[in-house]
């Protein structure tokens, strides 16, 4: 057993000291008042940082012998891994304040663990991964997300209004959709709409009716060249891009009598009506009509808990967790799924996990309507936060305790059970946000909640498009989320409506700043002390553009945004968190097709030693310059002008996509995944992940059609081309979750990314063998 009693004078040292679990799981050195890290390996010292000039007074406790003493004399080590690790992050602090701030952050604890998978799982073997030249696809797990006419989710939702001239009906709803692209080879970036509805407000004929007749009715092949005719389509991109259909129908909505409302064309749509029913008789719509793409476009991500750091993967505790924007129904359609037995593929050759493929932990039809956003997780793994859309302007807030009936917690996406009945004794809590009597009456939530653990609070954003990018939301601050025992009674703190609409919120801990961006191109901060009633925004782009949620470095007090235009660019923007000023980099021309780029990543180098650090870079997927329809990698450097500055020109490009699709000879108008960074410390190697929806460069997996890569960053600037490491993913990847680097002749299984595909609604886990 190695153990170390150090008295650290000066700035000797680099490294943090691994952070305690939260609540009570940290103690206090008796003699020194300091806490004591939580052992990992017999290896490995982790002493905290000393800037010069501290007084030799503080003393660190000695590191124990091994995880397993560890596991023996505390509580296990749970990692929660959700969509908002990746939007809070941690580069190493260098002065002694912050880092002692940070220690008392439980999600500086989870984002610690998830920088330093080395040291996880003691027995699991980590080394070299051995080499392959092929792609493992362990399983791939259909969450029944199909229409009657087969078409899956996973997909961008629009939101639809209209007025038709003359006053005499207005409405709203939402919209599934589907990308004809991906599946069809259909020139443009068309989207089919699946299913969804519309409300009339006003005039006659007033009431909800669904997509009639819920989805395409004619999908014929007329000529060679690849032009169908297709009914209910939707196409955003007309007229600046036509598509090649003939018979184009549009989208209509009706029921089971004879009211119906028919919408012709795309983004500028052109014909209104009504026919039948109270009305007296049809009525030109003329412009009035908009479609408007939802935040989040679909841009959700995969949730994973790893039960217990300090012993080896467990096959029944570690789980992957996905919302499901479908709406629920008990016994046929979940919008919650979780699986665990993750760590084995489908022939049953691991030595992980038995069996061939996953199981179904739980499935629940929780509420009636979709689960389009991400998932966040408690740190002890035992509950979900979600917000359900039932697609009428009703958004429902929901803490899930997951249920442990094995056997009733619902056995399939296509059969799941009602949290807490038959046998289940899963307790589902829920807030209803919009949709009630509050200041959003109306609105609708496709969006992620962001957990603040050190508070145990929520923060959730709602919205509602009233034209052609224009809009309104509201910011929700809710308290009492997760309970430490069992469920809780959740409660609106406070709710500040929006001028416009806002992306998901994401919030930094130590300042109580809470960041989101808008369809005005703004970045928005409001300060959660006392009762907030307001919020400052700094404008960074133009207005209707997307709303992504923004990355928070917490050590350097920065957030990093991205915007689909500016009226000229795609951009990556820095701002402090002062938002007193900022600086853009453009990557690629602007498009109004998608709402990326999504997700930014950085440099290992950048995670060690902050934007200051030499060979730190930011990553993002933006657009080429030429059309701004085909993927292009950017790297953006920092300190060109100022030290931590980040740059306004990009270091290097490289495109993900081809500019034309081999298969079919179309132009490329394809979208990329947010990117994602996985150090592998084991060999020293740094790796991107990212998927394309189609056309993907590296042709070896991907076959010109949707991919995930894995490009090797170690070096800085990666080459694409068509021998990259990729993996077929048919209408491009979700938002893309990271395991461990575990040694494959050891836990072939303990090594794997996680990501669903659009095209077939189905969650997927890939093992890094072959990846990387």
């Amino acid at each position: 057993m190695k153990s170390a009693l150090l008295v650290v004078v000066g700035y000797a040292v680099t490294s943090l000291s691994i952070p305690a679990q939260s609540k009570a799981q940290s103690q206090l050195d008796s003699s020194a008042g300091v806490q004591h890290p939580i052992a990992v390996s017999s290896e490995i010292q982790h002493p905290v940082e000393i800037p010069s000039g501290t007084q030799n007074s503080l003393r660190v406790a000695p590191v124990a012998a091994s995880p397993q003493k560890v596991a023996a004399n505390q509580a296990r080590v749970g990692v929660a891994s959700d969509w908002t690790h990746s939007h809070v992050l941690y580069p190493t602090p260098k002065s002694l304040g912050l880092a002692i701030r940070f220690q008392n952050d439980p999600r500086y604890m989870q984002s610690w663990y998830l920088r330093h998978r080395e040291i996880w799982w003691p027995r699991a073997g980590h080394g070299r991964l051995r080499p392959s030249s092929f792609v493992q696809r362990d399983w791939s797990e259909t969450l029944g997300t199909t229409s009657t006419n087969g078409i899956p989710t996973f997909e961008p939702l629009f939101d639809f209004n209209y007025s038709l001239s003359g006053g005499f009906e207005t409405g709203a709803g939402t919209l599934n959709s589907f990308d004809l692209l991906a599946a069809h080879e259909v020139e443009g970036g068309a989207f089919w709409a699946t299913n969804g509805s519309v409300t009339v407000t006003t005039g006659d004929g007033t009431g909800t009716y669904a997509l009639s007749p819920g989805g395409p009715a004619t999908e014929t092949q007329i000529e060679t060249s690849g032009n169908y005719n297709y009914n209910n389509v939707l196409f955003p991109g007309y007229p600046a891009v036509a598509p090649i259909f003939t018979g184009f129908d549009g989208v209509s909505f009706g029921n089971a009598t004879d009211n119906l409302l028919f919408v012709e064309s795309g983004g500028d749509v052109f014909n209104t009506w009504w026919t039948g029913g109270n009305a007296a008789g049809t009525f030109p719509g003329a412009p009035g009509t908009n479609i408007n793409t939802d935040p989040g476009g679909g841009q959700t991500m995969p949730a994973k808990y790893t039960f217990d750091v300090t012993a080896m993967p467990s096959c029944t505790g570690d789980f992957v967790a996905v919302g499901i924007p479908a709406n629920a129904v008990t016994g046929t359609q979940a919008n919650i799924v979780g699986y665990n037995n993750l760590y084995t593929p489908t022939d049953g050759t691991s030595d992980t996990c038995t069996g061939s493929g996953p199981n179904v932990m739980f499935s629940y039809a929780s509420g009636t309507g979709e689960v389009p956003g991400s998932l966040a997780l408690s740190l002890d793994g035992t509950q979900l936060a979600y917000v359900e859309d039932q697609l009428t302007g009703i958004s429902v807030f929901h803490v899930l305790t997951i249920g442990t009936n094995a056997g009733s917690e619902g056995t399939s996406p296509t059969s799941p059970v009602t949290p807490g009945a038959s046998g289940s004794n899963a307790v589902d809590t829920s807030l209803t946000l919009a949709g009630g009597s509050g200041s959003c009456p109306t609105q609708s939530s496709t969006t992620s909640p962001y957990i603040d653990y050190a508070d145990n609070a929520a923060y959730v954003t709602t919205y509602a498009w009233t034209g052609a990018g224009v809009g309104a939301g509201c910011v929700y601050r809710i308290d009492n989320v997760f309970g430490d025992t069992g469920p809780t009674v959740p409660t609106i703190a406070w709710s500040i409506q929006t001028t416009a609409v806002p992306s998901s919120p994401v919030a930094d801990a130590i300042t109580h700043n809470v960041f989101f961006t808008d369809s005005n191109g703004n970045i928005d901060v409001i300060s959660d002390t006392g009762t907030p009633s307001s919020y400052a925004s700094l404008t960074v782009a133009a207005g209707a553009t997307s709303e992504n949620p923004v990355i928070i470095d917490n050590t350097n007090g920065m957030v990093y945004a991205t915007f689909n235009t500016n009226g000229t660019n795609a951009v990556v923007v820095q701002a402090p968190e002062s938002l007193a000023s900022s600086v853009s980099a453009p990557v690629g021309l602007g498009d109004t097709f998608f709402t990326g780029p999504y997700d930014v990543d950085f440099s290992n180098a950048w995670y060690t030693g902050g934007p200051t650090t030499a060979g730190a870079l930011l990553y993002v997927a933006g657009n080429d310059t030429t059309t701004g329809t085909v993927p292009t990698l950017y790297s953006v450097a920092f300190g060109g002008v100022t030290a931590g500055v980040m740059n306004t020109t990009s270091a290097s490009s490289t495109a993900l996509a081809t500019a034309t699709n081999a298969a079919t000879t179309h132009a490329t108008v394809a979208d990329a995944s947010g990117v994602t960074e996985f150090f592998n410390a084991s060999t020293s190697t740094d790796y991107l992940f990212v998927g394309v929806t189609d056309s993907c460069e590296a042709s070896t997996g991907g076959g010109n059609a949707g991919c995930v890569m894995s490009l090797n960053i170690t070096s800085g600037a990666p080459t694409v081309s068509a021998t990259t490491t990729a993996i077929a993913a048919p209408g491009g990847s979700t938002g893309i979750i990271i395991d461990n680097d575990a040694d494959p002749p050891t836990n072939p299984q303990a090594s794997s990314v996680y990501y669903g595909t659009k095209n077939g609604g189905t969650l997927v886990k890939a093992t890094q063998n072959g990846l990387n």
